[in-house]
Formats: structure tokens, sequence, C-alpha cells
């Protein structure tokens, strides 16, 4: 019974998603990328359902263990999703995240917390209570899917208006925000490469790189496209060809640290960079030495995914600096 109603919501979840590519106009004849949509959708939906019927970690665990495991980041992103609402709604003397998270990888920690910025995202919630500066493995990747979720369910405002970001962001956040947002490109638009280019291309110059940079990290982490796609995405980025790089590394690294690796991710960061055989390590290059803060304003020139700083030496440096 709980599975039928579990079925009918992912149902309903899949068809606001296809209404929202009939709506935008994109292609959808492109089964392969709609079916591999359906794939990550419902993994992060399986475990978002089980967080929310129960905070017990051997429960949560088990249910993870359940998933396939080239699924495994997404299914932590549903964790997150559930436990945040569950702290939200029936606060408790323990926060349900923290306490999930209690001696866990930073990689790991970083798509759980994720789900929480999707959490909040969805019905543009305060976020400022998770905005402590010091705490950077928590707060940019909640900021992260907070700006992705504006661009899911609030795409009119966000991608077709090119809203600002919220006004609590300034500084570094404001870039991540908009990685954020560039991830939500990829899906919105349903893999579809004029549009995706024709909806960045609507926004400020001074936004594109960050926005390049979210579509490529969604690109390689969801895997699905053909690499004649990935080619086409290359050449579309143009003179941002370089944020698709580093952020499809990124994603090709994460997938390393947390131990599921995919064959698309780093064929998606060979195509995306023009680097075959590259490794994910030869792609960042040099990780960049010194972290940005939340209210200074990063250099243009030295442009990087927010992921890039957080893979430096495996992690271990930003969970020391947080």
């Amino acid at each position: 019974m709980q599975q039928d109603s579990w079925q009918l919501q992912i149902n309903t979840v899949m068809t606001l998603l296809t209404n929202t590519w009939i709506e935008r106009g994109v292609r959808t004849d492109d089964h392969r990328m709609q079916q591999r949509f359906f794939q990550v959708t419902n993994a992060m939906w399986q475990t978002h359902q089980a967080a929310l019927a129960s905070d017990e970690r051997k429960v949560l665990v088990d249910k993870l263990n359940s998933i396939e495991t080239e699924l495994f980041g997404f299914a932590l992103e549903g964790i997150g999703i559930g436990l945040s609402q569950q702290d939200l709604v029936a606060p408790s003397k323990q926060n349900r995240v923290e306490n999930f998270l209690a001696g866990a990888s930073p990689a790991y920690q970083t798509m759980v917390y994720l789900g929480v910025g999707l959490m909040l995202g969805k019905g543009r919630l305060p976020i400022e209570r998770y905005l402590k500066p010091s705490d950077l493995v928590k707060v940019w990747p909640i900021i992260d899917g907070y700006g992705f979720q504006h661009g899911m369910f609030h795409w009119r405002d966000f991608l077709d208006a090119t809203a600002t970001p919220p006004e609590q962001f300034s500084g570094y956040t404001r870039h991540i925000f908009d990685q954020g947002l560039g991830r939500s490109i990829w899906m919105v638009n349903c893999a579809d490469i004029t549009h995706i280019s024709q909806t960045i291309a609507a926004f400020p110059p001074t936004r594109q790189a960050d926005l390049w940079g979210g579509v490529g990290y969604a690109c390689a982490s969801i895997g699905g496209a053909e690499r004649a796609t990935l080619e086409a995405l290359a050449t579309a980025a143009g003179s941002y060809r370089f944020a698709l790089a580093r952020a499809a590394a990124c994603a090709a690294k994460f997938r390393e640290l947390l131990g599921n690796g995919a064959g698309y991710t780093k064929m998606a960061s060979e195509v995306l960079s023009g680097m075959e055989n590259a490794t994910p390590d030869d792609i960042l290059n040099k990780a960049p030495k010194n972290f940005p803060t939340n209210k200074a304003i990063s250099d243009s020139k030295v442009w990087q995914f927010y992921r890039v700083y957080l893979v430096v030496d495996d992690l271990v440096a930003v969970a020391k600096a947080s």
C-alpha cells in the first residue's frame, strides 16, 4: 500500500517535470534523457520518503544500500530533504540531519546538505540561519540546492525573467546560488542544447560562467547524454567551456570520493574539457590555495566552480576550515 502511494507521488513529480518541458517548448523526443531524469528523481524520492517515515540511522542506511550504487549521491540528497523537512515541522532536541551525519565524510555531508537546500528552495523558505560563514561544507551545498530549486519550481521568475539571487546572498554566495540555478537549467530544458544556450544568453555576462558551470556539473553527474550531445554542449558554451570542464571534473571527483564512479561522468568530463583520457585531477589542475569568503566578491579572472574548493586535498582542508 505504501509503495503504491510512493509510486503515485513520484509519477506526479514526473508529470510536473514533463509539463514544464512542454510549457517551455523544449524538445521532448530524447527518451533516453527523460528516462535518466526519472531514475535520478526516483532515487531521491525513495530516500526522501524513507527519511520522512523514520529518522533512525540504521533504517536510512538500509534504504540507501537498497539503491543502485551509481545513484547513491542522489539518494543522499533525498535523505537531506526528508530529515530537514522533519526538523522543520517537528523539531526535536537533536537536529536530525546533524545526527545522521555524525562522523560522515565531507563528501557524504555535501550531498546530504544539498538536499537540505532543495527542501528550503522549493518553498522559498528562510535560509539565513543556515548561513554561518565558517561552516563551508554545510553552507555552500545548501545554497547550491536552494538555487537549483528556484530554477526547478520558480523558473518563470529565476530563469525566464532572470531574477537576481535573493537579497540574503552576497559575495561568493551569489555565485553558488547561480551554480545551483545552472544545474536546474539542464533539467528544465531536458538537455535541449539550443534552449540551454538561449536561457543562459539572456542573463548578464557576469552570471553566465556560474550558470554554465551548473549545467556542466548536472550533465556529468546525472549522465544519460549521448557523446554528440556533450560535444554540442561544449560548442554552445563558447568561451565558457572552461566552466563546463571544471564543473564536470568536480562531478567526476565527487563520485570518486563517494566510491560510486561512473563511466558516463568520466566521458562527460573528458568531452567537455577536450582532454581525452584525462583524470578529474588533470582537469582541475591546481586546487586554489585560499577560500573565498561569503562576503568577498571572487575575481572573475580566476573563476572557480565552488566544488573545486570542496575537493582540495579530498575535502580535508575545507573541513578543517569549517
